[in-house]
């Protein structure tokens, strides 16, 4: 049953990893193309008016130009971060959580992050930093999207037996039933989150309820942790 399980979980996580590879292909073979041809645009825009000696309207075509530069340059840089920060390898999963919550609060401002971790790096298996990093990740963009909450706790943090990571926000929450029967909102990844936690021994557990917020819950047990 045990062999049955981990093939079924693999099968799942295999699925996950295919349908997120699709959606960033999708846009980086749509979006990216449609960007720089607008670019392209609005550079052969500038260069007439530069050469018609619309010096002014040439230079502020310029100037909108640089921003669209820049907000390209920020979205291929949210793609590659959301497949895997470069921080998880140089400095580990205790930097890299440091600094996803930095973003996270610079994005939603609006929205407090307290942070509690009881844990050391050197306890935390390298194969195991990934998979926190990305069930943080879609706990979080999950309270951005859709949890309407103003405070988030965070717990990342080790016992005599286990690995913990808990994710809890004081937003809207939602219907349980409804979201096993797929009949809720789409989009929260739930899937994601329970299948990395699954397929590297951990247990995965979600709490919610319409008006009381959401609280996501990853463990994973010392012995399967240290393999």
């Amino acid at each position: 049953m045990a062999i049955k399980d981990d093939h079924e979980n693999a099968r799942r996580l295999l699925m996950v990893e295919k349908n997120e590879a699709k959606r960033f292909a999708k846009k980086l073979h749509h979006d990216l193309p449609n960007s720089l041809s607008v670019l392209n645009f609005d550079l052969k825009k500038a260069i007439h008016q530069i050469e018609g000696n619309q010096i002014k309207l040439g230079i502020e075509s310029l100037e909108n130009l640089s921003l669209k530069v820049q907000e390209i340059s920020s979205q291929l840089q949210r793609v590659g971060l959301h497949l895997s920060p470069p921080t998880l390898d140089d400095l580990g999963i205790l930097a890299t959580i440091s600094w996803l919550c930095r973003e996270f609060r610079n994005t939603c401002p609006g929205i407090q992050i307290a942070i509690q971790v009881d844990i050391q790096e050197h306890d935390i298996p390298d194969f195991l930093k990934y998979v926190i990093y990305k069930v943080l990740q879609e706990a979080l963009e999950n309270v951005a999207k859709h949890s309407r909450a103003s405070l988030v706790h965070l717990f990342l943090s080790k016992s005599d037996s286990t690995i913990e990571l808990t994710v809890q926000d004081n937003g809207d929450g939602f219907d349980i039933k409804k979201e096993a029967l797929g009949e809720s909102r789409p989009g929260l990844g739930l899937d994601s989150m329970k299948a990395h936690t699954e397929i590297t021994g951990g247990s995965f557990a979600m709490d919610s309820a319409i008006g009381k917020g959401t609280i996501i819950h990853s463990s994973w047990p010392i012995q399967t942790a240290l393999r």
